[in-house]
């Protein structure tokens, strides 16, 4: 069963598996009658104040699988990937055009003077 199947049957509206007009009516409902611990505004929105409310709450949805491993294990996911992306967008887009323009000529101009002397 999927997180909206669930959330409309706690709701008590028919389950559809796509949020029609009776599912939105009825969390709405929901968050005015303001049942639960988390204050919830009526938006009509699943938010996780109105998910807590309703009992559902399922991280496997909202996580990537680094962090539901980190939530079941307690294990650190590894930041190698992260700190390179970091540290590349740390220099303005523009430089590295420049930085690869600039690389792609110095490498022609080496590849024909090879050429040139025969090599």
């Amino acid at each position: 069963m999927s997180g909206l199947d669930t959330l409309q049957s706690r709701l008590g509206v028919q389950r559809t598996g796509s949020w029609d007009a009776a599912t939105i009516s009825a969390l709405r409902d929901f968050q005015r009658r303001g049942h639960g611990d988390y204050p919830m505004s009526a938006s009509a929105s699943p938010d996780p104040a109105s998910l807590l409310n309703l009992g559902y709450y399922v991280p496997d949805e909202s996580f990537p699988a680094a962090q539901r491993a980190f939530l079941a294990t307690g294990e650190h996911p590894g930041t190698f990937m992260r700190d390179v992306g970091t540290a590349i967008d740390q220099v303005p887009r523009w430089a590295w055009g420049v930085g690869t323009v600039a690389f792609g000529l110095f490498a022609y101009l080496a590849y024909r003077g090879d050429k040139k002397r025969g090599g």
